[in-house]
C-alpha cells in the first residue's frame, strides 16, 4: 500500500467519524427543539384550561 492510499484511507475514516458526530448532533438538536415545542404547547394548554375553569367558577 502506498503512502497516498494510506492517507486516503485515514481521511475516509475521519470523514466517517465526523459525519456520525454531525448526525448525532443534529438528532440531539431536533429532540431538544421538539421537547421545547411540546413543553410550550403543554404549558399553553394548561393555562387555557386553568383560565376556562376560573371563568366557569365565576358564572
Amino acid at each position: 500500500m502506498t503512502r497516498w492510499q494510506r492517507v486516503v484511507r485515514a481521511l475516509g475514516a475521519v470523514r466517517s467519524e465526523l459525519l456520525d458526530t454531525a448526525g448525532l448532533g443534529l438528532l440531539a438538536t431536533a429532540a431538544f427543539t421538539w421537547s421545547m415545542t411540546a413543553g410550550f404547547v403543554a404549558a399553553g394548554l394548561a393555562v387555557l384550561g386553568l383560565n376556562w375553569r376560573l371563568n366557569e367558577g365565576r358564572e
